[in-house]
């Protein structure tokens, strides 16, 4: 029996399409950035995708990263840690007043695409 070689898809590309699965559920996010850790870390599979989510629905309670496993049903193939924050905490980050914990930083931004 041969075994079959699949591709993974980048990490990059798993995050842009749970990014916009975030954008299309969740009505008061506005923006959302992708958290990194240093490139050897972030090109571990195991590494999850870190996004940052700027959501005037939620309400201030600091960085409180929520982790989750891959669901490769949805083509989410890595685990991911989504931590959500208030525009007013968003600043404060942006501006080193408030720190992401385990040496990481903010990433680029992934932009909300069209329907």
């Amino acid at each position: 029996m041969a075994l079959v070689a699949t591709t993974v898809p980048p990490k990059d590309d798993v995050a842009r399409l749970l990014a916009q699965a975030h954008f299309s559920v969740e009505p008061g996010v506005l923006r959302i950035f992708r958290v990194v850790s240093d490139a050897a870390r972030e090109n571990d599979p195991r590494e999850p995708i870190k996004l940052l989510e700027v959501n005037s629905d939620t309400v201030p309670a600091g960085i409180l990263p929520v982790y989750f496993g891959p669901h490769n049903a949805s083509g989410i193939l890595y685990p991911s840690v989504v931590i959500e924050v208030t525009p007013e905490e968003y600043e404060a980050i942006s501006h080193g007043r408030l720190t992401l914990p385990n040496g990481w930083v903010l990433g680029p931004e992934l932009p909300r695409t069209a329907a």
